[in-house]
């Protein structure tokens, strides 16, 4: 059972903002918090759901962000299910664009929701996610410098850490993408602002991909983040045929990131089992009719966004990250 965490109060008192209806009147907070966030206190608490036991957790609660689709799309039939099946608590984010705007207003939300499940847990959180996702978690623990101590680790799932040529060559041949498509495009400016800076201290990084990516390429490149452990399901069992959807239902893939979550520090390729390369499907697996374990969805919605949605270039980058 989830529950929508309507804790405008404290987020309120942590964040410092204004009335959400005001957001021109916000005041300049200080560098040690970050800029002031734009979104509507009421979006950011909408978009934001958890297990019940937030409150209650003995173990640091894990933030799961989507990337070109809903939580529920992306995670309902996976972690939502596996996650609390070991005894971890989980929030996840879901997107009023479904992920294809602005990175940059897409890591608002990450930032709320960080704050919010620190203080209603008491704990660290651990930000994980699927392509982009971990994109607008890295964005936001590098400009928003208190939430660097509020988080433990960072799991990614097939992200694209240095761009992906798939979006370079469509949004160059198309003259016309969805902002995210641009942001995670080989040599955006988004991700060489990302690369400028150091990776934030405090967290531990662990970037979990497949080199059988249709998607995000190339491969080992696109996934790979300097500082973070590495690891691809291929480096436990080679050739193993996940694609950029299938990771999200693997079970080496999913060990990894139990490892990374039951260890101090990083996933650690050398725990991982390689008798996991006889299994399939993580445990706890719920597939429904909504399930998107082939990425049907994706290539679905995609085309409605890229009708809706696509602009001419990429988003101008924020003033604080110039």
């Amino acid at each position: 059972m989830k529950i929508r965490l309507l804790v405008s109060a404290v987020a309120t008192a942590v964040i410092c903002s204004s009335a959400p209806w005001t957001v021109s009147a916000q005041p300049v907070l200080d560098d040690a918090v970050g800029p002031p966030l734009t979104v509507t206190q009421a979006a950011l608490d909408e978009a934001l759901t958890c297990t019940t036991d937030l409150h209650d957790a003995t173990r640091d609660p894990v933030l799961l962000t989507p990337a070109f689709a809903t939580d529920q799309q992306s995670f309902g039939w996976n972690y939502l299910q596996s996650l609390p099946a070991i005894g971890i608590p989980v929030c996840s984010l879901s997107f009023p664009d479904e992920g294809y705007g602005d990175l940059q207003i897409s890591a608002e939300y990450v930032v709320h929701a960080v704050r919010t499940m620190a203080a209603d847990s008491g704990r660290k959180v651990v930000m994980m996610g699927h392509q982009h996702g971990p994109l607008n978690e890295l964005w936001a623990l590098t400009f928003w410098p208190d939430l660097p101590a509020l988080v433990s680790d960072v799991i990614s799932l097939a992200t694209p850490y240095n761009g992906t040529d798939s979006a370079r060559n469509g949004c160059d041949d198309s003259q016309e993408c969805p902002p995210a498509n641009w942001q995670i495009a080989t040599g955006s400016n988004f991700l060489t602002a990302l690369a400028a800076r150091p990776l934030p201290v405090g967290p531990s990084y662990t970037s979990i991909f497949t080199k059988f990516d249709q998607l995000i390429y190339p491969q080992p490149r696109a996934s790979t983040l300097t500082g973070a452990a590495n690891i691809a399901v291929q480096d436990i069992c080679p050739l193993r045929p996940v694609e950029h959807f299938g990771i999200l239902g693997d079970n080496v893939a999913y060990n990894i990131v139990v490892d990374a979550l039951e260890h101090d520090g990083p996933a650690v390729r050398k725990r991982i089992s390689r008798n996991l390369c006889f299994t399939f499907t993580m445990p706890n697996l719920r597939l429904t009719r909504g399930s998107d374990t082939t990425g049907s969805n994706y290539f679905t919605d995609i085309r409605r966004h890229f009708e809706e949605d696509s602009v001419a270039a990429e988003p101008e980058l924020a003033s604080y990250a110039r």
